[in-house]
């Protein structure tokens, strides 16, 4: 990133790259906005009706609105009540009420064993034996998910039932992992990690359905500081969150009442009255776009309540319209997961010698796992895997001594970030498309790939030059908040 602060580009091609951006956004939203009345007439809905995660997060809100509520109300007055040692009791109040009072009582039995096998297997102290758990309720949960989940359940109880356990899988794990850490002394666990800790983690419930994961260590914050967060001013920002929350959620809604995008990824003939070739990679454009918006309004509400009640959330997601590296997509679009695929698989692997390949390998066969053990699924952990393992070998190449000594050198820097985002966005539009695959459908990843590779030279080049502009856009974006990041760090180190 130091690199890419000294980058000097002359205003007019800064100009040319963010109007390709630009146009190109408007180009697309006129594109399938110019459709709405026909697919409304055929899907039979005002309203694109295949956005399942939406819609089940509509549902479940619905339903449980009144919990989160509750939850607000009694962690609130647990502060002038009970010790920060004592808060998990409210936390895990909440939730253990609503799982009682929503879940059939086999499901309920279910959760406890989870917890109960998890919290002992946290006091044997060994991190072979919390994987072997891990990998056999991982491979039990992906049963139940794949031969119980019931179609026709309108209120999505068992799919409901499934994700809070895929969930309270990762913090269950993490707990463990903190607690067999061997730096960590007997009289800080017995501080950090009791009964009462473990449920109010586990059973968080702004995180227990619509997530994010919250690692164990960033809960612990609460436990750590001096004494409960203050009031007034929590109430202010939880507010503010909450409102910055719904007004997204309503530009969503206004989304879906506009680009049938969904739609058209389940009903591929649908996506043909895109006459052009060109228009029809707005459809992935934006059912990215749309994917990012519903887990910003998922993730964004349980990290504003967990800002609330004194932890340290990870970020929401970040846009994808300025992700242009995809190992920044893992990085930044869902920050609680990858630190725990970090923190737990991939680093400790390396650690113990094995070699970043297989350790890379193993940690998208858990991501495989835990995400479900689907086609679709697997093709975009593939796919995923494989762009990573190129973009590592090309940034290698590229920050190497002999390729800097000729190009930057002989061709200067800026030249030599061009050639790089001639590369760069090569590998990101395959990286793009292998997301449709979990996104959208694999029919319409299919659709899309040949669409952009068997339809003449001229409208990959067409593609390839806004992907090119995309890119350049992004490291300019990326090059500004760096630069914001460093003056700030500054300042405070001055202070």
């Amino acid at each position: 990133m130091e690199e890419v602060s000294r980058l000097v580009f002359h205003r007019s091609e800064i100009c040319l790259y963010y109007a390709v951006y630009f146009a190109y956004l408007l180009y697309g939203l006129w594109t399938l906005f110019s459709l709405r009345d026909e697919l409304q007439h055929k899907a039979g809905y005002i309203r694109d009706p295949y956005n399942y995660e939406l819609d089940i997060f509509n549902n479940y809100i619905q339903l449980n609105w009144h919990w989160y509520l509750a939850h607000a109300v009694i962690t609130t007055v647990s502060r002038f009540v009970l010790t920060k040692e004592n808060m998990g009791i409210s936390f895990a109040c909440v939730s253990l009420t609503s799982l009682l009072i929503s879940l059939p009582w086999k499901m309920f039995l279910f959760v406890v064993i989870l917890l109960i096998i998890f919290y002992l297997v946290s006091r044997i102290g060994s991190r072979v034996i919390v994987w072997c758990i891990t990998a056999l309720w991982v491979s039990v949960l992906n049963i139940l998910a794949i031969y119980f989940i019931n179609p026709a359940d309108d209120n999505h109880s068992f799919y409901i039932f499934s994700v809070i356990l895929f969930w309270m899988l990762l913090r269950c794990c993490s707990f463990a992992h903190y607690c067999v850490d061997s730096k960590f002394s007997k009289d800080k666990l017995l501080g950090e990690a009791t009964v009462t800790d473990f449920l109010g983690y586990t059973l968080y419930f702004p995180t227990l359905v619509n997530g994010p994961f919250l690692d164990y260590k960033r809960y612990i914050i609460l436990l750590q500081k001096p004494s409960l967060p203050g009031f007034s001013y929590d109430i202010k920002t939880l507010v503010y969150e909450l409102v910055r929350i719904f007004f997204w959620w309503l530009a969503l809604e206004l989304g879906m009442r506009c680009l049938f995008v969904h739609y058209m990824s389940m009903e591929i003939k649908t996506a043909k009255l895109v006459k052009s070739p060109f228009g029809r990679h707005a459809i992935g454009y934006f059912l990215g776009q749309f994917f990012f918006l519903t887990y910003f309004v998922k993730y964004g509400l349980g990290i504003a309540f967990a800002q609330y009640d004194g932890m340290k959330p990870p970020n929401k997601p970040q846009c994808i319209g300025h992700v242009h590296y995809y190992s920044n997509m893992w990085k930044h679009f869902d920050q609680g997961l990858y630190e725990f695929l970090f923190d737990y698989i991939y680093h400790p692997l390396v650690k113990a010698n094995c070699s970043k390949f297989v350790s890379t390998v193993l940690t998208f066969a858990f991501v495989f796992m835990w995400h479900g053990c689907q086609t679709d699924i697997l093709v975009w952990t593939v796919m995923n895997f494989w762009c990573l393992i190129v973009e590592k070998m090309l940034k290698n190449c590229m920050r190497s001594l002999h390729y800097r000594k000729w190009v930057e050198i002989n061709f200067g820097l800026s030249t030599a970030q061009r050639f790089k985002a001639i590369v760069f966005s090569q590998l990101f539009i395959v990286a793009a498309f292998s997301n449709i695959f979990f996104i959208g459908s694999p029919k319409m990843g299919v659709f899309l790939i040949m669409n952009a590779y068997g339809n003449g030279f001229l409208n990959y080049l067409i593609l390839s030059f806004c992907c090119y502009c995309f890119f350049q856009c992004s490291e300019l974006i990326s090059m500004k908040l760096w630069n914001r990041n460093v003056k700030n760090r500054t300042k405070i180190k001055s202070n």
